[in-house]
């Protein structure tokens, strides 16, 4: 876009205002209201296709259809990845990092000083209140580190003012409206259950399941639920948290969707989660049909369309479709990855909005 400069009146001009004018803009555009603001009237959310390889990272982004590839450093592999409020948090084998691909800019977490711990895992939190990302890091020795991004603090460990437990290695871990949830065990007899931790007060709170623990996390009309599917003729199950003070769950049966697809696309499709609008997301490729790594020297061009992300609405019972052309045969060949394998190592991001969160 051509950019074109206006010229004042006046025939006199302070070169020396630069400066100021320069840092006050920045000044201006790093703080978390202006933020916030930007990602409210930004474009709308667009979806992301995530997919981990050992110790490489694929991301290809709908309607934009742009993708990036990095390669996961010192020698690392990622263990587990999750998108809040337009940053990605990344967890390798070796550190933990920030991405933020509207910025295109990595941070690399610091390590707690001293002996304070070595890092088992974390995750990330954004608080819509206050305009802040804090990461929370379960460190040995049954200890809790806080860390705010943007604020030049070091760690903040904890050692005690919150229920004992141990956090499981998993990924349910899922941030809704400035709520942290993670899978986690309690007592001698190491009862599962659910641990929240709200991103702005600090507090912690134990959860008990409803029933079962066999489902993963999602949020549904903006609040934490536990989704089974058996990709069947079941239907899909929710268990929709509507009180954590007292644990208390409502249960909800939705019929499996009849969706305008052959047999045998509707056996391949995976169920991949829900949208802030209530849509049950399912993922199909052609993909998915080769099984082994021989297979995929019978990848052809032809015919081939891209990924297909289904949105159905249970309420209107109706269904919507968003494609990724941007993948290319080629590209997929180079992973050699089997596409069942694909499939199961596939996640579906639908609703990453832009942030302009420096790190």
């Amino acid at each position: 876009m051509e950019q074109k400069k206006i010229h004042g009146s006046s025939s006199t001009h302070d070169d020396s205002l630069a400066p100021s004018l320069s840092y006050i803009w920045s000044s201006i555009t790093t703080t978390p209201c202006f933020i916030n603001l930007f990602a409210a009237r930004s474009s709308q959310p667009c979806a992301l296709l995530i997919l981990s390889k050992r110790d490489k990272l694929f991301v290809f982004s709908s309607p934009q259809a742009e993708s990036y590839q990095f390669k996961i450093p010192r020698d690392g592999f990622l263990q587990r990845y999750d998108s809040v409020h337009g940053l990605v948090y990344l967890e390798t084998s070796t550190q933990l990092m920030i991405w933020n691909p509207t910025m295109k800019r990595f941070f690399t977490l610091p390590e707690p000083e001293g002996s304070e711990g070595k890092y088992i895992t974390g995750s990330l939190g954004y608080d819509p209140i206050d305009c802040k990302y804090k990461a929370l890091c379960h460190l040995t020795g049954d200890k809790i580190g806080i860390l705010t991004l943007g604020s030049q603090e070091l760690w903040r460990i904890l050692s005690q003012g919150f229920p004992s437990h141990s956090r499981r290695m998993s990924d349910c871990v899922i941030c809704i409206n400035g709520v942290i949830y993670y899978q986690c065990c309690f007592g001698l007899s190491l009862t599962h259950a659910i641990m929240s931790f709200d991103v702005r007060s600090e507090k912690f709170h134990l959860i008990k399941y409803p029933s079962r623990d066999g489902c993963f996390f999602v949020s549904y009309e903006g609040r934490l639920a536990l989704m089974v599917s058996s990709n069947g003729h079941s239907g899909i199950e929710l268990w929709i948290l509507v009180n954590a003070e007292n644990h208390q769950w409502v249960y909800k049966h939705f019929p499996t969707p009849h969706l305008p697809y052959t047999f045998w696309a509707l056996r391949d499709m995976k169920l991949k989660g829900v949208t802030d609008a209530g849509e049950f997301i399912y993922f199909y490729s052609p993909f998915s049909i080769y099984k082994r790594r021989t297979d995929l020297i019978h990848l052809s061009s032809e015919g081939w369309s891209g990924f297909r992300v289904i949105y159905f609405d249970p309420k209107k019972n109706s269904s919507r479709d968003v494609i990724f052309p941007g993948i290319a045969i080629d590209d997929l060949k180079r992973l050699r990855v089997p596409g069942s394998d694909f499939m199961e190592g596939l996640s579906v991001v639908p609703n990453h909005i832009e942030s302009l969160m420096s790190l």
